[in-house]
């Protein structure tokens, strides 16, 4: 079989003045500082987790069996409030859950 040909080329993009080019690492860094001091309710860890529904998240994350250690930690740290019983809600941290969710996001089934 014939190697396939490879062309270089040069070219040119103009950048809109109201865009900018910046690194992945810079970006990633300004998207955990968006993240930093934000708290999240279930609908908005939801919506993070691609609009799942609540039984997806408690079934396949907050209480899964595999997790269940890591969930604890994160709950003694006072990065998730479980919800206790009626009027109560869940509450998170949005930093710590992301990264959380961004470790474990190949072993989800999504």
């Amino acid at each position: 079989m014939k190697a396939p040909q490879v062309i270089e080329f040069k070219a040119r993009a103009v950048v809109p003045d109201s865009l900018e080019l910046v690194e992945r690492d810079e970006l990633d860094s300004l998207r955990s500082q968006a993240l930093t001091g934000r708290t999240w309710t279930m609908q908005d860890l939801r919506e993070w987790a691609g609009k799942k529904s609540t039984d997806w998240i408690k079934d396949n994350v907050l209480y899964n069996p595999h997790y269940s250690r890591k969930i604890q930690d994160m709950i003694d740290r006072h990065e998730i409030h479980e919800a206790t019983g009626k009027g109560s809600r869940w509450l998170f941290k949005a930093g710590p859950m992301a990264d959380f969710l961004d470790r474990h996001w190949e072993e989800l089934p999504w």
